[in-house]
C-alpha cells in the first residue's frame, strides 16, 4: 500500500500555452488519533440490526399491529421489513437481490409474490440475469410470521417455500403486484398476464382463474367478497396528470368481477386497497391530493371520510414543508383491530416513511427511511444547522446526542408542479448535493453516479425549482418514456430556466462545448463558475454571469478551455477555491498508475496549484491511498484548511491539510452507527463545512443502511498548534 499524505518535488512543466509550474516540498507529519463523532441524518435508526429500509411497495398490518413493508430492493437485504410499536423487529429471510411488491397474511404464514433464481444457476444480482433460456422463477413464498421460509413438499428455491407458477428469463414485470389470503385460499395478481391467479391455502393447487386487465392490488372484505385494483398508476415518478383513473372490481363468491364505480375525486390515483376494522373499504391516493379515502361499500359506494391534508407534502403555503398529515407518495393505508390507522408512503424519488394513528386520529409514531445513495451539505450560511440532501432538507443540531439532532423540515421536488425536475426520472445521477449561495440566493447543485448531468436548483422556501441543467449529449429515463421536452437531438447543451417556470422548454437550450465521453471532474465553485474536466482532453470553465429577473443562473455558454496540466494523465476530480485562487486536481500519474481498473475512483494523486488563473504554479502533490482491488479514493472535498477523501470499499475518511497536503488523520464509523457503513455508491459522496467554531461537519453517503453519515470533528489542526 502506497503511505497516504506523501509528497513529491517536481520539476517544470507546462499548463496552458506559457504557465509555468514549479513544485514545492509539502510538510509532513505522523497522523494524528483525530477528535470526532460519528451521527446520521435519514433514518429513524443508525444501523446494526435495526434500520428502517430504503423503500416500500405495499402495505399489510395484523389485529394486534404489526406492520410488514414489502418491496423490490432494501439495500441492506430488509425487501420485507417487519414493524410494530414504532420499532424494527425484524425482515424475512433470503429476500435480497431476488426482490417482489407485494406482501399478505393468511393461514397462518406470511406470503411475498417475488421472483427467485432457479436453483441450477449461479447466484445472480437483480437484473443481471441474461441467457436463452428461462433462469427465473416467478412466485409467492411462504414464511413464518417473525419472517422465516416455512417450508413445504415441492416447493421450489432453495428453502423450499416457493410456490412458482412460472418460469421466465429475468423480467422485472412479470412479478406480480397484488397479493392477499384469508385461511382458505390465497389470491395472486398476475399483472402481466391479466389474471387473478387462486390458489388453495393448503395443497397449493390453483383452483380457479379470474380474467382482468392488469391487477394490481387486491382486498379481501369481512364478507369474504374480493375487490381487484386494476390499472393502477404506482410511480409517482411517472406520475400523468390526464392518465384515468384505475378502476376497482367486485368478485361476489368467486363469481366473476364487476366493475364497481367509486365516486374518487379528481385526479386521484389509487395505489392500495385495503378495509377497515369497521368494513369500510380503503385507498390510498397518491395523486395530487395525496390522502387516504374511506368508502362506504355496504350499498352504493359513498366517501365518507378522507384523511390527511389534502395536497399532502405539497399543500399550501408551504409546499414541501413536512407533518404527521401530509403525505406523498402513499403506497398504503391499513388498521389494526383496535382502530390505529396506519399510513405508508414511498416518497418521490424513494424513501421509506410509516406512520401510526389513533383511533382519534392523533399521530402514535413514525419511521423514516429518507435517503437512499445521497449525500448532505449544508447550507453555507447556516452554521452547518441546515442541511441539504438531492430531495431533503434538514434541520441539525450538533449538540444533540448521535442521530437525535436531525429533523426532516421539507421534501424540495414536487413531481406535479415540476415533471421534468431530472430528479424524478434520474435519481442515480442527481444525488451528489453541494450547496452554493450565489448573490445571496441558495441553490442545490447536483452530480451524480456518473457526471454526464450538472443540474442546480434554485431554493424557494422549501421547494428547489430547476434552474440549470448542463448536459453531455440527449437525455432518455432508463425506461424510454421520458426526455426532456424539446431537448435538442444530438448536441451537449445548457438548458437554463429563462422564463422562470421551472419546466424545460425548446426555446430554452443552448449547445455548448466541454467533456465527452466517461468523465468525471465536475464542479460548482463558491462564486457560480461551473468547471468539467476530460479524462485526457483538458478542463473547462462556464463562468457565473449572475442571476436573472426569475433568480435564474446565467452562464456564459461559449466556456474556457484549459489544456490538460501536468503531471496528471487521466484528470477525475476538479474543484477550484475563487477565494485564493487555488486549484485542487485528482487523478492518476505516470508515476502512480490505477492498476486495478477500480471504476470511477478519484485517482492515486491529490495535486494542489496556486495562482490558477494567472500563472499556474504547482504547490505539491498528495499521493492517497491505493492497494490493487481493496483501497482506493471514490470522492474528494474541500472545506476550510482541510480536504477529504473516502474509500470506497471501506467508507474510512482521510484527512488532510489544505496548505500543504500532509495527512492529518483518520475517520471510521463511529459506535454510534455500530461501526459500519456500506460501500461509497456515488462519484462525490462526500462533502464537508467548517463551522464558525472552527470545527467540521463531514457528511458521507452511507446507503446500506439508508442514512446521510455525518462527522463532527474537532479542528485537527487547532489541536496540532496547541499541543506544539
Amino acid at each position: 500500500m502506497r503511505r497516504a499524505g506523501i509528497s513529491l518535488v517536481l520539476g517544470a512543466a507546462t499548463i496552458g500555452l506559457c504557465a509555468s509550474v514549479v513544485g514545492a516540498i509539502a510538510a509532513e507529519s505522523s497522523p494524528q488519533n483525530l477528535d470526532y463523532r460519528t451521527t446520521w441524518l435519514g433514518n429513524s435508526f443508525g444501523g446494526g440490526p435495526k434500520w428502517v429500509q430504503n423503500f416500500n411497495e405495499q402495505m399489510q398490518v395484523l389485529p394486534d399491529g404489526t406492520v410488514y413493508l414489502a418491496s423490490f430492493w432494501d439495500e441492506g437485504g430488509r425487501e420485507v421489513g417487519i414493524y410494530r410499536d414504532g420499532d424494527v423487529i425484524g425482515k424475512f429471510a433470503h429476500t435480497h437481490m431476488r426482490g417482489g411488491f407485494a406482501v399478505a397474511i393468511g393461514g397462518g404464514y406470511a406470503w411475498y409474490a417475488h421472483t427467485c433464481a432457479r436453483e441450477d444457476q449461479p447466484k445472480v444480482k437483480a437484473g443481471e440475469a441474461q441467457s436463452t433460456r428461462p433462469v427465473c422463477f416467478f412466485g409467492v413464498s411462504r414464511y413464518t410470521l417473525d419472517g422465516q421460509p416455512a417450508p413445504f413438499p415441492g416447493g421450489k428455491t432453495p428453502y423450499g417455500n416457493m410456490l412458482v407458477f412460472r418460469e421466465a428469463l429475468d423480467d422485472h414485470a412479470l412479478i406480480p403486484r397484488g397479493l392477499v389470503a384469508n385461511d382458505h385460499e390465497l389470491f395472486v395478481a398476475d399483472t402481466a398476464r391479466d389474471q387473478v391467479l387462486v390458489f388453495d391455502i393448503q395443497t397449493f393447487q390453483q383452483t380457479r382463474r379470474i380474467a382482468i386487465t392488469q391487477p394490481t392490488r387486491l382486498a379481501l372484505a369481512p364478507s369474504g367478497d374480493l375487490w381487484i385494483l386494476s390499472g393502477g398508476h404506482f410511480e409517482v415518478q411517472a406520475f400523468d396528470s390526464s392518465a384515468a383513473p384505475a378502476k376497482v372490481f367486485r368478485s361476489v363468491n368467486g363469481a366473476d368481477p364487476v366493475e364497481v364505480q367509486l365516486p374518487l375525486p379528481p385526479r386521484a390515483q389509487p395505489s392500495s386497497l385495503a378495509f377497515d376494522n369497521q368494513g369500510r373499504l380503503m385507498v390510498a391516493d397518491q395523486g395530487p391530493n395525496a390522502q387516504v379515502l374511506f368508502f362506504d361499500v355496504s350499498g352504493t359506494p359513498r366517501l365518507v371520510e378522507t384523511f390527511g391534508e389534502k395536497g399532502g407534502l405539497y399543500a399550501g403555503p408551504h409546499p414541501g414543508r413536512t407533518g404527521p398529515l401530509r403525505f406523498a407518495g402513499l403506497t398504503g393505508a391499513a388498521t389494526d383491530a383496535a382502530g390505529n390507522l396506519y399510513v405508508s408512503c414511498n416518497v418521490p424519488r424513494g424513501g421509506t416513511v410509516l406512520r401510526a394513528f389513533s383511533p382519534q386520529r392523533n399521530l402514535l409514531w413514525e419511521l423514516l427511511n429518507l435517503e437512499f445513495v445521497d449525500v448532505g451539505d449544508a447550507d453555507p450560511t447556516s452554521d452547518g444547522k441546515m442541511i441539504y440532501t438531492a430531495d431533503g432538507k434538514y434541520s441539525f443540531d450538533p449538540t444533540a446526542p448521535a442521530g437525535q439532532g436531525w429533523k426532516w423540515i421539507a421534501q424540495t421536488l414536487d413531481p406535479f408542479r415540476y415533471p421534468d425536475d431530472l430528479r424524478l426520472h434520474f435519481s442515480g445521477l442527481q444525488c451528489g448535493t453541494e450547496m452554493r449561495r450565489l448573490d445571496g440566493q441558495l441553490f442545490i447543485c447536483l452530480r451524480g453516479m456518473w457526471q454526464g448531468i450538472l443540474g442546480i436548483y434554485r431554493v424557494d422556501g422549501d421547494m428547489a425549482q430547476p434552474g440549470v441543467v448542463l448536459s453531455s449529449g440527449p437525455l432518455q429515463s432508463g425506461d424510454k418514456k421520458w426526455h426532456p421536452p424539446g431537448q435538442p437531438e444530438k448536441v451537449r447543451y445548457l438548458w437554463r430556466d429563462a422564463n422562470g417556470n421551472g419546466q424545460m422548454e425548446a426555446s430554452e437550450y443552448t449547445p455548448t462545448e466541454g467533456p465527452t465521453g466517461e468523465y468525471w471532474a465536475s464542479d460548482v465553485d463558491t462564486r457560480g463558475d461551473i468547471w468539467q474536466g476530460g479524462r485526457d482532453t483538458g478542463i473547462w470553465r462556464w463562468r457565473f454571469e449572475g442571476l436573472d429577473e426569475h433568480g435564474t443562473p446565467r452562464y456564459q455558454t461559449a466556456a474556457e478551455h484549459f489544456p490538460m496540466p501536468a503531471p496528471i494523465k487521466d484528470l477525475l476530480r476538479v474543484e477550484y477555491l475563487p477565494e485564493s485562487d487555488t486549484m485542487f486536481l485528482t487523478g492518476q500519474t505516470k508515476e502512480h498508475e490505477i492498476t486495478g481498473g477500480e471504476w470511477g475512483t478519484v485517482g492515486t494523486e491529490v495535486i494542489c496549484y496556486d495562482h490558477w488563473s494567472k500563472q499556474p504554479v504547482l504547490r505539491y502533490r498528495t499521493v492517497l491511498p491505493y492497494e490493487k482491488g481493496s483501497i482506493w479514493g471514490e470522492s474528494f472535498a474541500t472545506a476550510g484548511d482541510l480536504f477529504f477523501v473516502v474509500i470506497g470499499k471501506t467508507a474510512e475518511v482521510f484527512v488532510y491539510a489544505k496548505e500543504d497536503g500532509h495527512l492529518v488523520g483518520t475517520m471510521k464509523p463511529g459506535p454510534e452507527v455500530h461501526g459500519e457503513s456500506g460501500w461509497t455508491d456515488i462519484r462525490d459522496a462526500i462533502r464537508a463545512t467548517r463551522r464558525s467554531n472552527g470545527d467540521y461537519l463531514v457528511f458521507v453517503e452511507e446507503d446500506w443502511k439508508g442514512k446521510c453519515m455525518i462527522y463532527e470533528l474537532v479542528d485537527p489542526l487547532r489541536k496540532q498548534v496547541a499541543t506544539r
